[in-house]
């Protein structure tokens, strides 16, 4: 770096020349009877110059040290090289400018001398050019200074993430704005020493050149770790690492690496992305976020084909976090190509054989003697310079906790918030850790190793100064410090807790809307009760209220008390917050838009394990955050907004480990039972009642939003069975379970099974309400199209006309159940070869909902596709009117571009509107344009949905056809003889399969191999007619030869 002295000596020479000048500017300025701009503007110069100086010289002052990466420390000395060379030019041509007035001054004999008379002296002195170029270079190295400044100010920011809590977001977007400036600071630089002729500024102008493409850090970070500033040692491993990842070679590991975002932030990668491996439904949570960010769907198949997409100009980093398991799948979690560096932590040494390049890996243990005590009197914050006394201090405590960083740091805390001294420290140490290695040897089973025991001690020591305190709010800290040992460690979000504290108040509000509808059904459906209905109904209201008067949810006090007052005290939550966060007991997001908390894994395992907690008491703290999770969840439709989404989300880890907790629990119970060393408590086990149903429910919500349908259809199931044997077939909260359970069955492509609760419960709502009831009609309309996915298309469509029947007559034609109502019964028209009654139904239904919801609400977006389908058809099956490819083109297109927007190119409404343009495409005769669409949207389905979901069944039955339109017969028939292969009981009769092998007989008579179709043929036939009936236009039309033998070119001719 420049000589330190050199640059506040010249700032502070060029800011008494500046100070000076000016003034002499202004005495001569007040003798004049004019005031000359020429003076006024060389006035704000110097005045702008000087304050430029000021600035520099703070600068240099604030960041003489502190500039961790060597590259970095390189660029800026060269740069401050420079800016002193600016400076001591400033400084000669104020000189040379003064000296030049003076002269002017001097022959008039006086200070008070016109303006003219300086421009005439200087004309008499050949002088007016000198004047001019003299202004010149002083303006191009003001310029120059700034630019100065605006450089330096770009490598100190990158460096504030080392030290700042500033989001890396907020700062990434910052620095390119400080990027734009410099860049266009460059660009005037460069401009003006081409005015002024002034070839000393290129040094400079070089110089801050260098530094413009460091105004770019990485485009996408998501590592929601927080960054120590007190970060000490490891350097050799660091830089060694650094090398590796400046390479852009694919290393594959790293030893439990503490300071990741330490070797990330320097703009290496354009993406920098983090995965939770301590479990893998914590690593399909990650990979959802990332998918996010990559605006595909959430799942783990989808981020890694998106970080596979990105190619080498978008080079990225995946920090696969916590790998401790034993039998992790390290493979699994790589995404494919050679984009991108992987590095692994990891606990485990067995994951030492995926390093691939430099030493393939590292293995972090403790500090040696000076590292550890530069940790400890950091984290204590003790001044500088430290006394030899406090080094022997802090050496005696580093030497008790083995050097281990983590127990280190949080020693120094305590010493920091004055629970205890630098020199009393050990005796409170040594107390804590007598009474874990009692703990240690008592007959719990829970072990505690020699490094977790000295790292626990510390915890211990500021555990029991909140305990000492006594205050509400050192309660309520530690409260909130085991409920979050129960959450996942990671993004714990406040609102968990403030959505806990007032959704319980919405919920009763709900509860008591249903109850007086439900009073007004009863009332009208008096006939349709039995005696023995009537008696049970009052034996379950019964049973019901003494059930609650024995299940008062067990609550934190913050909780509790809020129950008691009828408000809930944010403030209050907000400091014990505080407490937890300033003893270095959780970490907040640091993204200020990200209102979440973290927590150290040993911390997380310590507040949950801890010597007086008991196996008992993790059950009641077990279930007590469940509680919580459960609270804060709404069940639709008082929860449908775009951020409850985000919400629900975002919860799937906390549930996912508060439930794996409690089967531990459990199992720990039903262990010490067995054992009979002990009696439990068995209330204190999980059991099924209300809440505990309502909270299953809940959470099967959340498991269902994020495509984990088989631990949703497992708790649903569960809740389903006790709902019909406490309430009932007939009571609603067992229909609308029954409903949700039916809703979980076809998203596991159980459609028959779907489709039978779906008809139990119809009959049970027909049995109590009766068919005009607006719940009944609105099943009934649900039924039916489960009918209609089932292909069997006359019962659906029965179903739908009474269903639309029954609405309009309740809620009027105009209503929106109606008109999606009368949407489903266009499709079943459509399908029974009713076109035109279609399309007049689906221009109504479109007409209105666009009335009522605007034309891209989701709603809308359906029913247009489905009127788009209805010109289609028309067309397709030689019904067609002129201009109905034209109008299905223009519609689809509209629906294609809007679900993209709305919802993204991989939801599956995006993916159905794509293969729904396709074919429109390809029976127009654009083929590649339609195989462009469908094709990248296929292989998406593919990779969500697996080879035999029945929506990618149907798209590679399109597939076949668009191949076909081509004349591409081969591929046409080996996709085409797959799907039929692919299609097994109970789908082997589905409209969808007798489409396929009719376009599999069709493909193979245009290659001339009609013998190879005769068996297909007598399927068809049999398949068909058993189906549809001997009549029906499905029979004619697909048993018709003109039609198994049309060509390609027969279809483009309409």
């Amino acid at each position: 770096m420049a000589d330190p002295f050199s640059i506040i000596v010249g700032t502070a020479g060029l800011a008494d020349v500046c100070i000076r000048f000016a003034l002499f500017l202004r005495q001569a300025k007040d003798g004049f009877h004019k005031v000359d701009e020429d003076l006024e503007d060389l006035t704000k110069e110097v005045t702008a110059l000087q304050s430029v100086s000021d600035l520099i010289k703070r600068s240099f002052e604030v960041h003489l040290v502190g500039i961790a990466d060597v590259n970095d420390q390189q660029i800026v000395s060269n740069h401050w090289q420079a800016t002193q060379h600016i400076l001591t030019g400033c400084q000669d041509i104020i000189g040379r400018l003064k000296e030049l007035i003076s002269k002017v001054l001097g022959s008039g004999g006086s200070r008070h001398v016109k303006s003219e008379a300086l421009r005439k002296y200087l004309r008499q002195q050949s002088k007016e050019d000198d004047f001019l170029k003299l202004r010149q270079k002083l303006s191009a190295h003001q310029i120059a200074l700034q630019t100065s400044l605006a450089a330096v100010n770009i490598i100190y920011t990158r460096n504030s993430q080392s030290t700042s809590i500033e989001s890396f977001s907020e700062l990434s977007s910052r620095i390119q704005g400080l990027g734009a400036d410099l860049e266009s600071a460059v660009n005037s630089l460069q401009a003006s020493i081409e005015l002024s002729a002034e070839k000393t500024l290129v040094h400079a102008l070089r110089s801050a050149q260098k530094i413009v493409p460091l105004a770019s850090l990485n485009e996408h970070f998501y590592a929601p770790q927080t960054v120590s500033s007190i970060f000490t040692g490891r350097k050799n491993d660091l830089d060694t690492l650094k090398l590796c990842i400046q390479a852009s070679t694919p290393l594959k590991e790293l030893q439990k690496q503490k300071s990741l975002p330490q070797i990330t932030s320097k703009g290496n990668f354009w993406g920098v992305f983090w995965i939770d491996a301590s479990s893998s439904e914590h690593a399909k949570q990650s990979f959802s976020t990332i998918a996010r960010i990559g605006k595909v769907e959430p799942n783990e198949r989808a981020a890694k084909s998106w970080l596979s997409s990105l190619g080498r100009e978008r080079p990225w980093l995946l920090i696969i976090d916590n790998a401790d398991e034993v039998s992790f799948p390290a493979e699994d979690y790589y995404p494919e190509g050679e984009s991108g560096v992987i590095l692994i932590t990891t606990r485990n040494p067995i994951l030492k054989v995926h390093g691939t390049i430099g030493p393939r890996y590292y293995q972090f243990d403790e500090l040696d003697e000076t590292e550890s005590v530069e940790l400890l009197l950091k984290a204590a914050d003790k001044p500088l310079p430290w006394p030899q006394s406090t080094i022997e201090s802090a050496k005696d405590i580093c030497k008790a906790l083995g050097y281990l960083p983590l127990a280190l740091m949080h020693a120094g805390k305590t010493i920091l918030i004055r629970l205890c001294t630098l020199q009393n420290y050990l005796s409170f140490f040594e107390k804590n850790w007598t009474r874990i290695r009692k703990t240690r040897a008592s007959n719990d089973a829970r072990s505690v190793s020699d490094a977790n025991a000295a790292i626990y001690s510390s915890y211990e020591l500021i555990h029991n100064g909140l305990l000492a305190e006594g205050t509400q709010a050192s309660e309520d800290s530690l409260d909130l410090l085991k409920i979050f040992s129960f959450l996942h460690r990671q993004h714990i979000r406040v609102d968990i807790f403030l959505r806990a504290a007032h959704n319980p108040r919405l919920e009763l509000l709900e509860q008591k809307r249903k109850e007086q509808e439900e009073r007004v059904t009863n009332s009208r459906s008096k006939s349709n009760h039995t005696l023995a209905q009537i008696f049970r109904n009052v034996s379950l209201s019964i049973f019901t209220y003494l059930l609650r008067l024995g299940s008062r949810p067990v609550l934190p006090r913050m909780f509790s008390d809020a129950l008691q007052s009828g408000s809930f005290d944010e403030l209050r939550l907000r400091e014990a917050l505080k407490r937890l966060f300033q003893m270095s007991l959780i970490f907040a997001n640091p993204d200020p838009n990200d209102d979440s908390y973290s927590v150290h894994p040993a911390v997380h395992l310590w507040a949950r394990e801890k010597p007086e907690m008991t196996i008992a008491d993790q059950a009641v703290w077990c279930q007590i955050t469940a509680t919580i999770l459960s609270r804060a969840i709404l069940l639709p439709p008082l929860d449908d907004k775009e951020e409850d989404e985000i919400f629900r989300r975002d919860l799937l880890p906390h549930i996912t480990h508060v439930r794996n907790l409690e089967r531990i629990i459990e199992a720990k119970f039903l262990e010490n039972q067995e054992s009979k060393t002990r009696s439990w408590p068995p209330i204190l086990q999980p059991r099924l009642d209300g809440d505990r149903a309502l909270q299953l429910v809940k959470f099967s919500i959340v498991y269902t939003q994020c495509g984990l349908f088989e631990e949703a259809e497992m708790l649903q199931s569960q809740v389903a069975e006790f709902a019909n044997r406490i309430l009932g077939m007939e009571n609603t909260r067992t229909m609308d379970i029954m409903l949700l359970l039916s809703y979980t069955y076809w998203q596991l492509t159980r459609g028959d099974e779907a489709a039978d609760l779906q008809e139990r419960v119809l009959k049970a709502c027909i049995k109590v309400r009766g068919t005009g009831n607006l719940k009944t009609l609105q099943i009934m309309n649900m039924f039916g199209t489960s009918r209609w996915q089932q292909g069997r298309i006359s019962e659906a469509r029965q179903i739908h006309e009474s269903a639309v029947k029954g609405l309009t007559k309740v809620l009027g034609d105009d209503h929106v159940d109606t008109l999606k109502a009368m949407g489903n019964l266009g499709r079943d028209i459509g399908k029974d070869f009713g076109f035109t009654e279609a399309i007049e139904i689906h221009l109504k239904v479109v007409t209105g909902l666009r009335n009522k919801l605007g034309n891209t609400h989701l709603e809308t977006l359906i029913a247009v596709d489905n009127l788009a389908m209805s010109y289609y058809d028309r067309a397709a099956y030689g019904y067609g009117h002129p201009g109905d490819l034209d109008n299905a083109l223009q519609l689809q297109q509209e629906v294609f571009e809007q679900r993209k927007v709305k919802l993204g190119k991989e939801h599956i409404y995006t993916l159905w509107s794509g293969l729904n343009l396709a074919r429109i495409l390809g029976m127009r005769g654009q083929i590649d344009e339609a195989l462009s669409i469908f094709l990248p949207g296929h292989a998406i389905a593919r990779r969500n949905l697996g080879e035999t979901h029945f929506g990618v069944l149907l798209g590679k039955l399109h597939h076949g056809r668009l191949l076909t339109y081509a004349k591409r017969y081969t591929e046409a028939e080996d996709v085409l003889t797959e799907v039929v292969g692919s299609h097994t009981d109970p789908r082997k009769a589905h409209p969808d399969r007798l489409l396929a092998i009719f376009s599999l007989i069709n493909c193979r008579n245009l290659q001339g191999k009609e013998a190879e179709t005769t068996f297909l043929l007598e399927e068809l036939t049999k398949s068909t007619k058993t189906l549809f009936g001997e009549n029906h236009p499905w029979v004619t039309y697909l048993l018709d030869p003109k039609n198994l033998w049309k060509s390609p070119d027969d279809y483009q001719r309409g």
